[in-house]
Parts: C-alpha cells; sequence; structure tokens
C-alpha cells in the first residue's frame, strides 16, 4: 500500500510538472503573439504616418470653399493625431 501511496504521488507531481510546463509554453507563445501584434500595429502606424505626412504636404490651395474647409479640417485632425503642429 505504501509503495502504491509513494507511486501515486510521484505520478501526481509529474502531472502537475507537465501542466506547470504546459502553462509556461502557452504564456511564452501568447506573449510572442502580443508582441508580434505590437510589431505589426507599430508598422501600420508608421505607414499612416507617412500617407498622413504626404497629404499635409500638398499643396491643396488650388480648392475652393467648401472643399478648402473640408481639407483644412481634415489637416486639423492629423496633425492633432500625431501631436504636429498646425498652422491653420
Amino acid at each position: 500500500m505504501a509503495e502504491f501511496n509513494s507511486l501515486n504521488k510521484e505520478e501526481s507531481q509529474k502531472r502537475e510538472r507537465h501542466r506547470e510546463e504546459k502553462l509556461r509554453v502557452l504564456q511564452e507563445e501568447k506573449e510572442a503573439r502580443v508582441a508580434l501584434m505590437r510589431r505589426q500595429q507599430q508598422a501600420l502606424d508608421e505607414q499612416q504616418k507617412a500617407v498622413d505626412l504626404e497629404f499635409m504636404m500638398k499643396d491643396h490651395t488650388i480648392y475652393q470653399e467648401p472643399m478648402l474647409q473640408l481639407i483644412l479640417d481634415r489637416k486639423r485632425e492629423i496633425a492633432a493625431r500625431w501631436g504636429w503642429h498646425c498652422p491653420f
């Protein structure tokens, strides 16, 4: 009976170690996915920033109201998003 209890305890400890290892691996995989998603979001943000900067640099003075007002509003939104100074 003592031998059975000993084997049962060892098996229980083995299962517990296996469960802990599995949880550790799952946590590492989750952290890797989160890190990847952050890098992807940063890349998307940089792409959007480049598009926004290009829009900000374009000469829109050829437009008249009401289109000009829409363009200036958009420029203000972009400047606010990126923390840029907007002179208009």
